[in-house]
């Protein structure tokens, strides 16, 4: 299998800058990076080779000799997103533009990951062949679950309702069935990452705080162009302001909720197809969750000071709306004398924010700046790495 691209921290500024700008020609790319006119075209003229990046005439209607602009190829390289719900796996193929071009759905009916590592094999093999797009222009895979990581090791500690991932050896599976690097988060870091480069209405706010209604109440941050994940990879989790043994403002509460009501749900893609007659129990849950979660926004705002604050996860787009509007339906007191919180919406990728953050890592891992540890690092200066076979990445 050829060898993925290996960017420096410099190509990595370059493509960021031109996948933000939706077209940038060269003089400006050079004052929006500080690097000298030589350094751009050096650098340009590699992502041009790779076929990361076009660069095409602007017919925009100006006269004269028409300026030509960068722009991402987002058809050039590929990545597989897998997220998670109660007894179902999808498996997406998003592009370097965030769409997705391809998805199935799978029956998970087993706990043995090497088994649901194959299933997602052979969902992403037919959507390759379906598009006809070869094996080797995907960059990674990126897994999406439920779940935190140990202090003390590398182990996932999924979700209860997810055994399949409730150590390596499900991490260790995905790569094996692959052969591609593989990534694994925590599905709030991964839907935030998602919505920071991806949601155009709000791409690149930053820094930015995403509260993520799933089967808990998770959360992601993105800061300094980065997710920021903690010391072990398990930072910003909301769902700690509600107890377990209590009404929590979490889908997996919401499920219950409607199931004890006498609907009939299996999972959250349900929720799409409720029944009007559940409007009242919804309406309630709705109005009770906005009111818990005003807490999560205020102290979001005091601990990381957000551009903005997204609410999305596993609901549909309707039902994020109208938790951000029971929560600002309210006066929120801000988190300290003379201070407003921050912004609120409801995620813009809605449903499709999971799959989507989680094909997101691994573009973001192999093309984006802030996947880079540190400026100091070998990559400035047009170095490159010396180049690694795949591996497994964890927070």
């Amino acid at each position: 299998m050829p060898a993925l691209p290996q960017l420096s921290l410099n190509e990595r500024r370059l493509v960021e800058l031109i996948f933000k700008n939706k077209g940038v020609a060269r003089v400006e790319l050079a004052q929006l990076s500080g690097m000298t006119g030589a350094s751009v075209t050096r650098l340009i003229g590699g992502l041009l080779d790779l076929g990361l990046v076009s660069e095409e005439p602007d017919r925009s209607g100006a006269q004269g000799q028409p300026r030509r602009l960068l722009r991402v190829r987002a058809s050039r390289f590929y990545a597989v997103g897998v997220t998670f719900s109660l007894a179902r796996m999808e498996v997406v193929i998003i592009n370097l533009g965030g769409s997705i071009l391809a998805t199935r759905t799978v029956d998970i009916k087993t706990a043995c990951p090497e088994d649901v590592a194959k299933a997602a094999q052979t969902a992403t093999d037919e959507m390759l062949a379906d598009l006809g797009v070869l094996k080797s222009s995907l960059v990674g895979i990126g897994i999406s679950v439920p779940g935190n990581f140990g202090t003390v090791s590398n182990l996932l500690k999924a979700h209860p309702f997810f055994p399949a991932f409730e150590d390596d050896r499900a991490v260790e599976a995905f790569r094996d069935a692959f052969d591609i690097p593989c990534h694994v988060e925590n599905d709030g870091t991964a839907a935030a990452l998602g919505e920071y480069v991806f949601a155009t209405d709000h791409a690149g706010d930053d820094p930015m705080f995403f509260i993520h209604i799933g089967h808990g109440v998770g959360g992601g941050a993105v800061i300094d162009g980065r997710p920021y994940r903690g010391a072990n990879g398990n930072a910003c989790l909301p769902g700690v302001l509600y107890p377990y043994n209590q009404p929590r403002p979490s889908g997996q509460d919401l499920l219950e909720t409607l199931i004890a009501a006498g609907f009939a749900l299996r999972d959250f893609q349900d929720l799409n197809a409720i029944s009007p007659e559940a409007d009242t129990v919804v309406n309630d849950w709705v109005a009770r969750a906005g009111a818990q979660l005003r807490q999560a926004v205020r102290i979001a705002t005091g601990f990381f000071d957000p551009l903005l604050i997204v609410l999305g996860g596993r609901l549909p787009t309707d039902l994020n709306e109208r938790l951000v509007d029971a929560i600002l339906a309210e006066p929120i007191e801000g988190p300290s004398r003379g201070l407003a919180v921050a912004p609120l919406r409801a995620s813009q990728l809605g449903l499709r924010a999971g799959a989507i953050g989680a094909g997101c890592v691994p573009l973001f891992h192999a093309f984006f700046s802030g996947a880079v540890v540190d400026g100091g690092s070998a990559h400035l200066n047009g170095r490159r790495p010396m180049l690694r076979s795949p591996i497994v990445s964890r927070p």
